[in-house]
């Protein structure tokens, strides 16, 4: 299932258009994108930016490490960042957080990327949010989005992160409410819903474990057994014994 998805990030990219990777947690969205990063390298040299949540930056770095060795990378991140895009040609891959996206979209706007990938993208499901508006500022020929959550709330979350990867694709906010959203989530229209996941299946791929439970392997599981050092087991049976 994972070289499907890389098939199918490969098609879009021969269409030119952009699309949600949102199978379940834990399926390898990551390794995925990173595999796909890496044919797109091999291409022909170029820069991605990658916009993740600050916890994740280490999942990623680790990743690349395993799966991605010869990719390189580097973090656009920090109180001591240089505010210069010229360094970024010399990557094949530039990581950089919501938060900084905020704070130095004039900067990173200034440079064209190859791909530009959101992770998390629930991030940006609010289009009135600043962050949704800066990450249409980001320059890029196009984008991908990762999630594994595309919709939370409503229906309507998926309209920002659909418009991200494909611009104008439901047309207005207003539009998609009265056309989709209202139908399905107020009065459950089965008739819309359908026709939402016709128009929307080409660019949505989403698995989830139990549709790929036979290619996964088997689960590990280590019971790992931690003492607690003699201040914590002080405290610990001082509680124990005053309950029981």
């Amino acid at each position: 299932y994972q070289k499907e998805g890389l098939n199918w990030l490969n098609f879009l990219d021969e269409m030119r258009w952009g699309g949600i990777l949102a199978d379940d947690m834990g399926l390898g969205k990551t390794l995925q994108i990173l595999a796909f990063l890496q044919h797109q390298s091999n291409k022909n040299k170029s820069t991605s930016l990658i916009v993740v949540p600050t916890t994740l930056l280490f999942n990623w770095e680790n990743e690349i490490k395993k799966f991605a060795p010869q990719l390189t990378s580097m973090n656009y991140y920090g109180i001591h960042r240089t505010k210069d895009t010229a360094p970024f040609k010399d990557y094949d891959l530039v990581f950089t957080t919501y938060g900084i996206l905020l704070r130095d979209i004039e900067v990173l706007s200034q440079f064209r990327f190859n791909y530009v990938v959101l992770d998390e993208s629930q991030a940006i499901k609010n289009p009135a949010s600043r962050r949704y508006k800066a990450a249409n500022l980001l320059n890029a020929k196009n984008r991908i989005a990762l999630t594994g959550t595309p919709i939370e709330n409503g229906t309507f979350d998926l309209f920002a992160q659909m418009n991200f990867v494909n611009k104008g694709f439901f047309g207005s906010p207003a539009n998609f409410k009265d056309n989709y959203s209202n139908p399905i989530d107020k009065e459950a229209n089965e008739v819309i819903a359908g026709e939402l996941h016709r128009i929307t299946h080409p660019f949505i791929l989403r698995r989830t474990k139990e549709k790929v439970a036979q290619e996964l392997p088997d689960k590990t599981e280590n019971i790992i057994y931690c003492e607690m050092e003699s201040a914590q087991r002080n405290i610990y049976d001082a509680y124990r014994n005053e309950y029981k």
